[in-house]
């Protein structure tokens, strides 16, 4: 998807001067959340925002208005020292892995890029099933940096961007960053708590505390715009909804684990690793343990796993496999070939039901 986007993927340190947050902005705005350690009496700081990082990728060479937009991505994890009792499982933790980047573009170009990345964005959500999505669009704030007209501008491009792709949203007045507009994608969970996921975020910004430029055609230093964007935002959270979605029955192709395979007695042990080896697309394990063959299959159960396979002599004889599923359908005698085919086309679809055995 990133690289559909039109993003490189890069990596940045973990570890900056404290220096670089203060120019940033975030030295000032959230040191209380910041991890800041000393040494050899220099201060620095653990990571809490990959923007500067990628900023520092952007300035490192002249940039002209023909190279626009850049965009970086980085698969990377930031710190934040949320205090002990705001930490919630997966949902509020302290080191957030993130789909985080940045892109770098003219003020002309904000409506197709972020057209892009929204249309990326309730695309994902669609594969993985989840259909209670809340948009916002959040308007200028009372202390807001940034011409005026630059902020309707930028406001009026992101309208566009929503009505366009024909999605429902609310005006959230004045709640846009202080630094820009922007569009907001909040997942509900199970229990009716809403949560920001995607996010295309407008900066008009950390450009101009950075000094980040580009040769316009008229020859002249400009500033770029900057979007700050994520489309699962913190992985941790977005693990944690999907798993409260589905009630921790993820489907065939989400799960870890998609076939579990039960020799009857030790001396089909032999049959199973077999079988195994021939569902090459298929995350398959084989419970070795001394376990009675009903518990083994309970423990299936309890642990959620998709579907189930028994094998004993008959299986062994016929070259077949006895299968059941999560939901409590068996089909007794499946060809190996045939399952084969039939689970590669469940994962392959990403089909959010089972349907191997039907």
């Amino acid at each position: 998807m990133n690289s559909k986007l039109g993003f490189e993927e890069v990596w940045t340190p973990h570890v900056f001067r404290s220096q670089t947050w203060v120019q940033s902005g975030h030295y000032e705005a959230f040191k209380d959340r910041m991890y800041v350690f000393e040494v050899d009496d220099d201060e620095y700081a653990i990571k809490p925002m990959n923007c500067p990082g990628h900023s520092f990728i952007y300035k490192s060479r002249p940039r002209s208005y023909k190279d626009l937009p850049i965009a970086y991505s980085e698969f990377g994890t930031v710190y934040r020292n949320e205090q002990s009792g705001e930490l919630s499982g997966l949902l509020r933790v302290r080191a957030v892995t993130m789909d985080d980047g940045h892109m770098y573009l003219m003020p002309g170009q904000i409506e197709e890029e972020a057209s892009k990345i929204l249309r990326a964005s309730l695309e994902t959500f669609s594969v993985f099933g989840i259909e209670k999505l809340d948009v916002k669009l959040s308007t200028r704030p009372e202390k807001a940096i940034g011409e005026k007209e630059l902020w309707a501008e930028a406001t009026e491009a992101l309208k566009r961007v929503l009505e366009s792709s024909g999605t429902e949203y609310e005006i959230a007045e004045g709640e846009g960053a202080f630094y820009g507009p922007k569009i907001d994608v909040d997942m509900e969970d199970s229990l009716g708590r809403k949560w920001q996921c995607a996010t295309i975020q407008l900066d008009f910004f950390m450009p101009e505390r950075l000094g980040l430029e580009y040769t316009g055609e008229d020859d002249k230093p400009h500033r770029p715009v900057l979007i700050h964007r994520a489309i699962l935002g913190s992985l941790e959270r977005f693990i944690a909804i999907l798993l409260e979605h589905y009630q921790g029955k993820l489907p065939t192709w989400l799960s870890p684990e998609q076939l579990r395979i039960i020799p009857v007695s030790d001396k089909h042990l032999g049959y199973a690793k077999q079988v195994a080896g021939k569902l090459s697309d298929v995350r398959v394990t084989i419970d070795e343990s001394s376990k009675t063959v009903s518990k083994k299959i309970r423990e299936a159960w309890m642990d959620k796993v998709p579907y189930v396979g028994v094998v004993g002599g008959e299986e062994s004889k016929r070259g077949t496999i006895s299968v059941r599923d999560r939901s409590g359908r068996r089909k007794d005698g499946i060809d190996t070939q045939r399952l084969q085919v039939r689970l590669a086309s469940e994962i392959e679809r990403r089909a959010t039901e089972l349907g191997a055995l039907s």
